[in-house]
């Protein structure tokens, strides 16, 4: 047979389509009984002399003649030639699969099973992994033999792994011995050596998929434990470029024994590459995911807190405590005085509740805007919710420093906004980022999903860059100006690693002894100069909150800083880079050094009445700044001493403290009315007043005998609304304190009167018309931006009118409808048609001139709230046909349950005893309300809400008769 199978280098010298019809020619004349070994010689001859592909088909030839001719068909001299052949890695996959499926079909589960294990060795011991499903056709015959599924994947798994096959197996192969591999690691130490030495071979396959094979082969490790005993050099020879999360898996594995030996002490309060282990960065409740701190909960051990605290630095108790007294208020319904003085019963909670406030109570003397506006927004709360009856002494030595002072100190001293942020910088207002100095590099960074990391050298000049896709959150990138780190802290030490280069979807690093203690090095404290100074400010951090003071020792500025920033916000940099920073405007800059105290003062009487109106004034008085940024950092600063100055008027008022000579007459209330100037109250009464004001500017306007636009204010609201919230200030089941809110909420309309508080208002809707209808808009996304543009340039328009000036106070979206008020000084009014827009609807007149409101009051502190009368709730439903129990709402609003029965008889369903849905829409409730304020507030206690005229309305609105 060897003399006439054709020489083997006369076959390699023709296309294989050629050579096989050589070899097909000289088995021609063969007897069936000698084809397939004809073919297996082949198959030999093929494989030996180098032509492996050859060598695979005559193979596959003879397993077809196997199958054309059944009867010389011989099993055990078949398994022989695979377990003479498998070695020489000339049988194909498709053959050990047919073997496979005839060893089933012919032989005992047990003995078939056993049988291909032997051919399968066959292959391991030449150092060959047979192919890429193996384990599927394993446990096939694995199944009917009574071997369960587990068993025989871990012997497959073990035997490659002892026959050290496993860094050339396929995708597929490693994909099913994952499982296995892991199992059998976990448990075997020698085994677990052997899974460490299987590195795949990155050569036998495409990049891309020797990537992922890599993966697999690091997650088994990762999954057996096998950090507890990798050397250090492995991770900088075998293990290196690991997937980050994986790494650190590893390392976590190994415990301390490859952290530095002998690290420095980590400075928390300090350090700007450090977050304080116990600083949450608890934001306002709106945006706080935590809610109240911890010992709002029942049944918690409060005496347990304070031995922690004082067992301890007590910081993270400090944080906890200076948010929960930022947010007293913030629920309704919580006794916030019963949880202070749970505090204050335990002797270490006390102490640090009583040097807070003795801090504050500091930082509110000094004319320093950051210290007086942090103090007062901690000491009012406490004074809101009764503090001063725990300490009596809370208002002693109390006298907040003049708004305009500390104003004044902060624009000559230097506000952050005068200084340039790199291009990261604006963007980690939107986006959580990390930020971190090391010499003279400032690198930006983003972990998670999206990660990636910017270095920047001098100013604003970025020298490098690179993605970081699924970086763990644990991790902050760095640039140490030669690579890219990335460090985190573990054990109260660093641990540096070095980004490498990878597949683009993951981030990969590698841990090396040389650089593991590597740290980000910049300063706690650094000197700026701001344009314009004749010296430095000094910037330090320190417990996650940076403070800039001026030269003369006032501090300017107050910043939270946390290098991991877990929420957006302003970009604040360390403070090593304040002094690399570009000025933004030096000339505007240089104008704020040399403002005076009466600016000061106008510009704080013009942030009262808002951003914008604070933005309008700088534009008058400081035409120097340009720049926007710095523009609004000077509105942002003068809108806080605004809000200084009205805290500080509630707090003297709620402590007893005499008020200051000197106030903007914006704030001081009309002397004979019972105004208490608290925070809400005061700042609608500043509206009013500035809106009173632009309402008579606009009033001196000519009567053209048409509707003109006259000017836009910043202001939308108006006097309009006020029937219905007196009456709900009069209802009996109204709180105390929304008692108290809705009186205060009249009474600053009360100190704003127009025209002597003689004049009229009514309420306007219209729909845009013309020039205003949404043309050209197609997807849903330009029609939201062309409402919010609607919104944007219709509310605050002010217009003369024949009957005298129009405000439009709102607009709807979804309606498409804008909400003006018409103030008519003698109190009458005539039909208008304003340009662009289409009247819809029935005008409502609205009740509250200030002699309105004042006999009220008067009339509510004689009388007290209104009695329920359910005549009065009966006659309205008879009158306008609406159910009884809307008919209450709208008179009595919505008692508890604790009311007697003839009251709550009027809400609920008299068949089935279950409280009736309204059916009133909410304009609708708050029209009726301001109808039913009668023109004289006396004859509530008297005659009652004034149902004819509400009913008169209902029924022209409905188009009926009025009954």
């Amino acid at each position: 047979m060897t003399d006439v199978l054709p020489d083997p280098r006369e076959l390699a010298a023709v296309r294989p389509p050629a050579a096989k019809r050589m070899i097909t020619k000289v088995a021609e004349p063969l007897p069936a009984s000698e084809l397939a070994p004809f073919f297996e010689h082949a198959c030999r001859e093929l494989a030996g002399a180098g032509l492996p592909e050859l060598a695979q088909w005559a193979f596959g030839q003879a397993r077809k003649i196997d199958v054309e001719q059944p009867s010389t068909f011989d099993l055990d001299r078949v398994h022989g030639v695979f377990l003479e052949l498998v070695p020489t890695g000339a049988v194909p996959p498709a053959a050990l699969r047919g073997h496979a499926k005839v060893l089933a079909e012919r032989l005992p589960p047990a003995e078939a099973y056993d049988r291909f294990r032997e051919v399968l060795c066959a292959g391991f011991d030449a150092g060959l992994v047979p192919y890429a499903n193996v384990f599927p056709d394993v446990r096939k015959l694995a199944r009917p033999a009574k071997v369960k599924k587990r068993a025989a994947e871990e012997w497959l798994a073990e035997r490659m792994l002892r026959a050290g096959v496993l860094p050339i197996a396929s995708h597929l192969v490693w994909t099913a011995a994952r499982e296995p591999l892991v199992a059998l690691a976990a448990r075997d130490e020698e085994l677990l050596k052997l899974l460490v030495a299987a590195e795949p071979d990155p050569d036998l396959h495409e990049e891309e998929i020797a990537q992922e094979i890599r993966h697999m082969w690091l997650e088994c490790l990762v999954e057996a434990g096998a950090g507890a005993h990798l050397p250090p050099e492995w991770f900088s020879t075998s293990g290196r470029a690991c997937p980050a999360r994986l790494l650190l898996t590893l390392l976590d594995q190994a415990g301390e024994r490859l952290l530095p030996p002998d690290a420095a002490p980590l400075d928390w309060d300090e350090d700007p590459a450090l977050s304080h282990p116990d600083f949450r960065p608890i934001l306002p409740f709106l945006q706080d995911t935590g809610g109240f701190p911890r010992w709002d909960r029942a049944g918690f051990d409060m005496a347990a807190l304070a031995a922690e605290v004082e067992d301890t630095a007590g910081y993270r108790f400090e944080v906890e405590l200076d948010a929960f007294i930022r947010d007293l208020g913030t629920f309704g319904g919580v006794d916030y005085l019963a949880l202070i003085r749970r505090l204050w019963e335990q002797r270490p909670l006390r102490q640090v509740l009583e040097g807070f406030v003795a801090d504050w109570k500091a930082d509110a003397l000094r004319p320093a805007l950051p210290a007086l506006a942090h103090a007062l927004s901690r000491l009012l709360p406490l004074a809101r919710h009764g503090f001063a009856d725990l300490d009596p002494g809370l208002s002693a030595g109390l006298d907040p420093a003049d708004p305009v002072d500390a104003l004044l100190s902060a624009l000559r001293g230097g506000l952050p906004e005068e200084l340039g942020v790199p291009s990261e910088g604006a963007v980690a207002a939107d986006m959580p980022i990390t930020v971190i100095q090391h010499h003279d590099h400032l690198t930006f960074g983003r972990t998670s999903w999206a990660g990636w990391a910017a270095a920047h050298a001098d100013r604003h000049r970025q020298v490098a860059a690179v993605d970081l896709k699924q970086l763990p959150d644990s991790l902050v990138p760095w640039y140490d100006g030669e690579r890219f780190l990335a460090s985190r802290i573990v054990a109260g030490r660093w641990q540096t690693f070095t980004v490498e280069e990878g597949p683009a979807s993951q981030a990969v690093l590698t841990w090396d002894a040389a650089l593991a203690a590597a740290r980000p090095e910049s300063p706690s404290a650094a000197d700026v100069t701001f344009p314009g100074a004749t010296a430095p400010s000094r910037v330090r951090l320190h417990r996650g909150i940076l403070t800039v003071t001026a030269p003369d020792g006032t501090p300017t500025a107050r910043l939270d800083y946390l290098p991991h920033k877990a929420q957006t916000g302003p970009f604040v940099p360390p403070p090593g880079w304040w002094a690399r920073r570009d000025p933004v405007d030096p000339t505007g800059s240089a104008a704020l050094r040399h403002t005076d105290r009466e600016t000061a003062g106008r510009l704080l009487e013009a942030a009262l009445g808002g951003p914008k109106a604070a933005a309008e004034y700088v534009a008058r008085a400081l035409p120097e700044v340009t720049e926007p940024k710095l523009r609004d950092g000077v509105v942002k600063a003068a809108v806080t001493a605004a809000q200084c100055l009205v805290r500080s008027m509630e707090l003297r008022e709620r402590l007893g403290l005499p008020r200051p000579e000197a106030l903007p007459m914006l704030v001081v209330a009309d002397p004979a009315l019972p105004f208490r100037p608290l925070e809400p109250q005061v700042e609608s009464m500043v509206r009013a007043r500035l809106v009173a004001h632009e309402l008579e500017r606009a009033l001196a306007e000519p009567d053209m005998g048409r509707p003109y636009l006259v000017r836009t204010i910043p202001w939308g609201e108006s006097g309009g609304g006020l029937g219905g919230t007196a009456l709900r200030m009069l209802w009996r089941w109204t709180s105390d304190a929304e008692r108290a809110r809705l009186r205060g909420t009249l009474l600053a309309y009360a100190n704003a009167p127009l025209a002597g508080g003689t004049g009229r208002w009514r309420t306007l809707e219209f729909t845009p018309n013309g020039a205003g209808r949404l043309q050209g808009v197609h997807t849903l996304e330009e029609h939201e931006r062309a409402e919010l543009a609607l919104q944007e340039t219709t509310v605050g328009r002010l217009w003369r009118t024949p009957n005298g000036v129009l405000l439009f106070s709102g607009y709807q979206h979804g309606k498409r409808t804008a909400y003006a008020s018409e103030y008519s000084p003698d109190g009458r009014f005539s039909a208008i048609e304003v340009p662009e827009w289409r009247s819809t609807g029935l005008p409502l007149p609205s009740w509250g001139t200030a002699d309105q409101i004042v006999r009220l009051l008067r009339a509510a502190d004689e009388h007290g709230p209104l009695p329920f009368d359910p005549a009065v709730v009966h006659e309205l439903a008879g009158r306008t046909g609406l159910p009884v129990a809307d008919a209450a709402r709208l008179c009595y609003g919505v008692p508890g349950e604790d009311c007697p029965a003839d009251v709550l008889a009027c809400y609920r369903d008299p068949q089935t005893g279950e409280p009736v849905p309204t059916r009133l829409s909410p304009p609708d409730r708050k029209v009726m309300r301001e109808m039913l304020m009668p023109d004289e507030p006396e004859r509530l206690w008297t005659a009652g809400p004034d149902i004819g005229r509400a009913a008169a309305w209902w029924a022209e609105r409905k188009g009926v008769a009025a009954r």
